[in-house]
């Protein structure tokens, strides 16, 4: 390997943390405008829900949609609490 494809990998590897810095940054703010629109969704579905389900119905459909909201929540909880991101945020993608 010449010294200059030295020098360009080893700027390449130094770069690497960077990179990997703003995907996950960018990757937080997505996800962060994906839960909270998946919440304004939830909030509008369930308020015209509510003038046609009876209560029972009305409960499921609404942890249905919950369940939504909270599955979007989880994978920014799993970065939060234990530093946890998409494979595709590693390193290497392990």
């Amino acid at each position: 390997m010449s010294s200059e494809d030295m020098i360009k990998a080893l700027l390449a590897t130094a770069r690497q943390p960077a990179e990997r810095r703003a995907a996950r940054a960018v990757w937080v703010r997505k996800t962060a405008k994906a839960w909270r629109e998946a919440h304004r969704e939830m909030d509008e579905r369930c308020d015209e829900a509510v003038e046609h389900l009876d209560e029972e119905a009305f409960e499921r459909f609404c942890d249905a949609e919950q369940a939504k909201v909270d599955a979007i929540y989880a994978q920014l909880r799993a970065v939060i609490d234990h530093d946890r991101w998409p494979r595709h945020l590693y390193w290497g993608d392990v």
